[in-house]
């Protein structure tokens, strides 16, 4: 399987590094913030947990619709202090600009993602395909992709293929010559499938696949697959 492709094809957030754990530190530190200035929701006080659905709730209009990371989350800030019966343009900003540092501070690549990478690279061409808005060089990863597509930047979001066909034509691949590598079942395998790659699931978390559409094949981390695709 492996010597038929050329080149491999990743998924950054929850795939190469911690984005979760990171976020969910950073949105802690937003929270108390928002506390310790006053800041409290009608039914009860602000939370991470209720800052984050309040982003999904912004991610959702039509406005934000392809806008970058950073102006969403700084929206949802706004948004959270204006049903807190709070809006405050400079605190919003202020605590945007906590949130960013802590997040960037926190946020650190899978421990087995370096040196698979390493190995990788003298077999295979390396992308990166995002819906984030971290560059490698913040988790130590620069240099080694030759692609990086950026979902703001190239105009198309996953679950929608067409980001894959950016991929392709920026390497100037064909899609049976990449493999996808992610951990998100729609947007990374269904996604990537159906723009004809084949596709791996990364499965951390040790969970159930739910979905029709089956990936090519599955491992726990980067370090089985390097395993699986170096051995072959």
């Amino acid at each position: 399987m492996a010597g038929a492709y050329r080149a491999l094809s990743f998924d950054g957030d929850g795939t190469l590094w911690n984005f979760e754990t990171a976020m969910s530190l950073a949105l802690e530190d937003a929270a108390r913030l928002l506390r310790a200035s006053g800041a409290r929701r009608p039914d009860g006080p602000v939370t991470a947990r209720w800052l984050r659905e309040v982003r999904d709730s912004v991610a959702r209009l039509d406005a934000y619709r392809g806008q970058s990371m950073e102006k969403i989350r700084l929206a949802s800030f706004e948004a959270a202090l204006t049903d807190c019966g709070h809006a405050d343009p400079k605190l919003a900003r202020h605590v945007h600009d906590v949130y960013m540092r802590a997040r960037w501070e926190r946020l650190r690549a899978y421990e087995d993602v370096p040196s698979s990478l390493a190995a990788l690279r003298p077999r295979f061409r390396l992308a990166l395909v995002t819906n984030g808005n971290t560059h490698p060089r913040r988790v130590g990863l620069d240099g080694l992709f030759e692609a990086v597509v950026v979902a703001a930047e190239c105009g198309f979001h996953k679950p929608d293929p067409q980001i894959y066909h950016v991929m392709l034509e920026r390497m100037r691949l064909e899609a049976c010559d990449v493999l996808h590598v992610g951990d998100d079942p729609v947007e990374d395998v269904v996604a990537a499938q159906r723009a004809g790659l084949d596709t791996v699931w990364i499965n951390r978390d040790r969970l159930e696949w739910t979905h029709d559409e089956a990936p090519s094949m599955a491992a726990a981390d980067l370090r089985e697959l390097t395993l699986r695709l170096t051995s072959r």
